[in-house]
């Protein structure tokens, strides 16, 4: 029988189109099965305030700078925290698609300032994923997943130059080890099988070594 010891925190991210949202269904899925409370997040969180103003400017509706964009982001996602910390509190394990990474990827391909951005979410203390799940996948693949599966593609989804300094970010801050305990990055250009079975090694690699289970 497993035990937990302590809620954890895994976040997934990648560029649009990478299959964060199919991955981060896979591992709660997964924590199920192994008998372990889990509950998923998704960002923007398209049902909040900020996550509406989000969705009317990926969809063209309206024109905000990237400063605002960056604050909307970041506000979407800090709004949880204390819902966060009571979940953890009570042995739940968190997978969320997308999180604070996602904004400084996305915000600082757009040259918003890579340090003050770092140091903007410093300041709020936040609750460091114990692992993130990074997805790699060419941006030209990226979007016709995307167009395939939507039948439309947003402001963002459509941007080759923007996904491909997205990406850029991503390794930097997984080179620099920030924002998270622990970066591990995949390739997602494969087939679903071969991935979910290299992810499936990998939580039960974490839940081991980081002494979650006993």
């Amino acid at each position: 029988m497993i035990a937990m010891k302590k809620g954890f925190l895994i976040t997934v991210e990648g560029i649009d189109g990478a299959g964060k949202r199919t991955l981060t269904s896979f591992i709660k899925k997964y924590i199920e099965s192994q008998k372990l409370n889990a509950i998923q997040f998704e960002y923007p969180d398209y049902s909040s305030i900020w996550g509406k103003i989000i969705d009317n400017y990926l969809r063209n509706k309206i024109e905000i700078t990237t400063n605002e964009q960056f604050f909307l982001y970041f506000i979407d996602i800090l709004k949880d925290q204390a819902k966060l910390i009571q979940l953890l509190n009570e042995n739940t394990c968190i997978i969320s698609d997308r999180y604070f990474s996602s904004t400084v990827a996305f915000q600082c391909a757009k040259n918003f300032n890579y340090q003050k951005a770092l140091s903007i979410i410093e300041i709020m203390d936040i609750i460091l994923p114990d692992l993130t799940i990074f997805i790699q996948i060419p941006p030209e693949i990226a979007l016709e997943r995307k167009y395939n599966q939507k039948g439309f593609i947003d402001r963002h989804e459509k941007d080759i130059e923007l996904l491909t300094n997205v990406d850029c970010i991503y390794e930097k801050m997984m080179n620099e080890n920030v924002l998270s305990k622990k970066w591990i990055k995949l390739d997602g250009n494969q087939e679903k099988g071969i991935l979910e079975n290299i992810t499936k090694e990998i939580i039960k690699e974490f839940l081991i070594n980081d002494k979650i289970i006993i």
